[in-house]
């Protein structure tokens, strides 16, 4: 129908009729719009926006299909009564149905349509320390060196903005204060350390890259932002191609492994005069049709010019907003600039579920808040306790990264307490690595989810359908992340129609139940599914440091199991020519047997034997997050299948 009485731009109107008693997820995460809430009701308006609203049009229902509306203009999705889906513009109405029954179907359909999702590299999935911002060289060389003297497990560290200093915004050149940025990323790779770097596609006048850029027609017009600069026009091909040559000679040259492409949405700050059509022009035409694709489309920019500049180094992108197709482009998103308080991190859990269910597999968050609020910083009890539970949260979501404004929020910046909780959390996530990369070939492979909403896998359980902090890891761990302050326990829903095993302490538990979980603080409710085999490696400095051996194989029995170690190089594509070994295992519960396979495939620098300390978890057998003192076998493996029965 007409926008207005003339001949156009249109709005495009979809109305479905649901098959009643549903639940809906997905469309991005809304934070602002529907806080605090795993399935959506009432209106919910798609629209990039910051903090913690990003719009990917996908819904997801509980009755076992998805809707992908594929229109990037600002758009109404209102759930009242019939799905209604309303865009302020467009040309025509598109749309396709995915179908299930299982959640992972749905995504699975919609990763064909829109694109699969490549393998980061290892140490993409350890943890990352960042802050608003470093002012210096010798400040982040300082903040690395005491971790690795520490012995603090990291992999990453983050150069957020104004590395710029006076020169002007999109120069990608370094302020004095950087005196050897070449010589800076030589000497944190030297040290196990990878960087990322923030990058805005704005431009102000004054440098070679906006000459460059403007000479192209490369902006987007009128002027925006602060009305001194400008956003470049990712919709233009050109546009896209200088804005990548420029990060690669001034940037990617120099040693940069990472990209954070700040204010994706991105920041226009448009008059009202402007009115609900965003009166702005793109190479795609008015702003207002192609509105919510832009973080899409400079995502593309960059993977698309880095992969073409090489294909030794596995693209990684964070951004702030996100849209339909933008996994293919090696993106994460992470929920924006959010306060560091007790109901803001309460909201960041179903807006990754919600994220994770929109088809886009990667999603993080600003540990402890990006803005402190009233409980203070690092030095107030307050805050460090929010900050360790936030902490054991994160170290379960795909990506594991702290960032935020005033004081350093590093690990030893907290008390000796708190410093030795927030070690523990650490160094569990490395030793989950190989469970974790392993997952990422999942997701690359199979179309899979890392960070799943209990719909994914209990569907067919009422109970399990909208629970809005409950989660499951990957296909074995529960996670249950405490969000109120001062608890030492929280009642957790065991799914049905499977046992659990409390992972502190090996004891099983029937599912289809509520229970009270301890939580000490220094302990996030963990529960392992029955049948599961949870590969736990050695605690490593930074994830490539040596291979991932010896590993322990916890086998909890139940039920059946499978689980499929996946390895390779670690950081380039040649995974994609064949380069990976596989190694399947399986639990057979009438048996009683584990199976580790025969190994399948090969890569340079595989470890050719390895050890496996299999364990046959039981309560205080198996338990918790530390190696285990003694293993029910040890099997030196060649590649060769082999069979460990239960004791």
């Amino acid at each position: 129908m007409p926008t207005n009485n003339g001949t156009g731009p249109y709005k495009a109107i979809g109305t479905f009729t649901s098959k009643g008693g549903e639940q809906f997820y997905g469309l991005g995460q809304h934070q602002l719009t529907q806080p605090g809430k795993l399935a959506y009701s009432g209106s919910t308006q798609l629209m990039q926006k910051n903090p913690g609203e990003s719009s990917v049009p996908l819904l997801f229902s509980s009755g076992g299909y998805g809707i992908l509306w594929d229109n990037p203009s600002v758009t109404t999705v209102n759930l009242a009564g019939d799905i209604v889906m309303t865009s302020e513009v467009a040309n025509l109405v598109d749309y396709y149905f995915m179908a299930g029954p299982k959640a992972d179907d749905v995504v699975a359909s919609y990763r064909a349509l829109t694109g699969a999702a490549p393998l980061f590299g290892r140490w993409a999935l350890g943890y990352w320390q960042s802050k608003d911002h470093y002012g210096s060289q010798s400040e982040l060389l300082e903040v690395a060196s005491t971790y690795r003297s520490m012995q603090i497990p990291i992999d990453n560290i983050v150069q957020d903005w104004q590395y710029w200093g006076s020169n002007p915004w999109g120069s990608h050149q370094f302020s004095q204060s950087y005196p050897d940025p070449a010589g800076m990323f030589k000497t944190l790779h030297q040290t196990g350390f990878h960087t990322m770097i923030s990058v805005w596609g704005r431009f102000a006048s004054g440098s070679a890259n906006y000459d460059a850029l403007k000479s192209a027609g490369g902006f987007i017009t009128p002027i925006l932002g602060d009305g001194k600069t400008y956003y470049y026009d990712p919709f233009k091909a050109e546009g896209r191609s200088l804005y990548w040559q420029q990060m690669n000679t001034g940037l990617f040259s120099k040693g940069v492994d990472g990209w954070w492409l700040d204010a994706t949405e991105p920041e226009l700050n448009q008059p009202p005069e402007w009115g609900e059509f965003r009166n702005f022009q793109t190479a795609a035409g008015l702003g207002a049709v192609v509105y919510n694709a832009y973080p899409l489309m400079t995502t593309t920019a960059v993977h698309d010019g880095q992969r073409a500049t090489t294909s030794d180094k596995r693209v990684f992108i964070l951004t702030r907003s996100a849209y339909s197709g933008q996994q293919r482009n090696g993106a994460v998103t992470w929920s924006g600039d959010i306060s560091g308080d007790w109901a803001t991190f309460k909201r960041q859990i179903p807006a990754g579920l919600n994220f994770s269910l929109s088809g886009i597999p990667y999603w993080t968050t600003d540990i402890g808040g990006y803005f402190l609020s009233g409980l203070g910083g690092p030095g107030s009890s307050a805050y460090t306790e929010l900050f360790e539970r936030w902490f054991q949260f994160g170290a379960f979501c795909p990506m594991f990264r702290t960032h935020g404004t005033g004081p350093d929020r590093n690990i030893y910046s907290f008390g000796s307490g708190a410093q030795t909780v927030l070690l523990g959390v650490d160094q569990l996530r490395y030793r989950l690595l190989s469970y974790i990369y392993s997952m990422s070939w999942m997701v690359t492979h199979q179309a899979y989810t890392m960070m799943r909403a209990l719909v994914f896998d209990f569907a067919s359980d009422p109970m399990a359908l909208n629970v809005p902090d409950e989660y499951m890891f990957g296909p074995a761990i529960l996670v249950n992340p405490v969000s109120d302050a001062g608890a030492t326990s929280r009642s957790v829903y065991l799914p049905a129609n499977t046992n659990w095993y409390d992972f502190w302490s090996g004891a099983t538990l029937q599912g289809g139940q509520k229970v009270m979980a301890a939580a000490p603080i220094d302990r996030i409710p963990l529960y392992v599914r029955a049948g599961s085999i949870l590969p736990m490696g050695p605690v490593m400095q930074y994830a490539t440091e040596k291979p991932a051996d010896p590993i322990e194989l916890r086998v909890y029995r139940g039920a059946d199991g499978t689980f499929e170690l996946y390895e390779d190089e670690n950081d380039n594509y040649n995974y994609e020519m064949g380069a990976f070994a596989t190694i399947p295992m399986t639990w057979s519960e009438a048996k009683r047997t584990l199976t580790i396979g025969a190994r399948q495939g090969s890569f340079p620098g595989m470890l050719q034997r390895r050890t496996f300390r299999v364990i046959f978890v039981a309560q205080s057998h198996g338990a918790g997050a530390a190696e285990s003192a003694t293993a029910d076998r040890t099997i030196t493996y060649t590649g060769a299948a082999v069979d460990v029965a239960a004791p």
